[in-house]
């Protein structure tokens, strides 16, 4: 039929073979650039690998090997001052249980608040309380080795416990304070018979934890 609009293909394919070229024509650019002109591209690419290494990458990896090198010094002290131990020691560090790594202050005192009332709500005790504040400042030697990285100290926060128990009930939750990660000591216990009740004690005890505060400690 005459008159009737042909539709071609071609400018299409052409396109995609021209895109399909393009880096053969980059190729072909390249090679016809005078020798000089690539010698002074290559130094240029060079120089820019070199600045980009020299004040990304390097200080990164330095750091990197700085800090490395830094726990590698402590866990070969730490090893040391193990082998140094006497048994008895190690044998009451296997008791009391492993220390969690200082914390943040509120991650500190809420670990230390749960943990407390977790072992307190195993048992059927009665008149439990538990204030919790901020205790004295460790001394600014106090694992010096973990935290003079991050320009941070170790500081305690204390809970003051009192309930009301059978002896054993508060032989198991002192127990089991001690031996929780989240509690470092029991610094102060004191316990009565109680006035109320055959067979009961009154506990106070004061229950610290351990945690991290900036270079300057709280604002008081």
């Amino acid at each position: 039929m005459t008159g009737m609009p042909v539709l071609r293909d071609a400018p299409a394919a052409t396109d995609a073979a021209s895109r399909e070229g393009s880096p053969a024509r980059l190729a072909a650019r390249w090679s016809a650039l005078p020798i000089r002109w690539r010698w002074l591209i290559g130094i240029a690419g060079a120089v820019v690998l070199f600045v980009l290494y020299s004040d990304l990458i390097y200080p990164i990896a330095e750091r990197w090997n700085a800090e490395g090198d830094r726990i590698e010094k402590i866990l070969d002290e730490a090893e040391g001052n193990r082998a140094q131990l006497p048994r008895s020691l190690e044998d009451t560090v296997e008791a009391l249980g492993p220390i969690r790594v200082p914390r943040s202050e509120a991650e500190g005192s809420l670990a230390l608040a749960e943990t407390i009332t977790a072992a307190i709500g195993n048992h059927p005790v009665t008149k439990f309380s538990l204030d919790a504040r901020a205790g004295s400042k460790l001394p600014p030697a106090a694992l010096r080795e973990i935290v003079s990285a991050s320009g941070q100290r170790v500081e305690r926060v204390v809970g003051e416990v009192g309930f009301t128990a059978t002896p054993e009930q508060a032989a198991a939750i002192i127990s089991e304070l001690e031996a929780s990660p989240d509690v470092e000591s029991i610094s102060r216990l004191r316990v009565i018979k109680s006035k109320d009740a055959d067979r009961k004690v009154e506990v106070k005890m004061t229950v610290e934890a351990w945690i991290l505060t900036g270079r300057g400690g709280r604002s008081r």
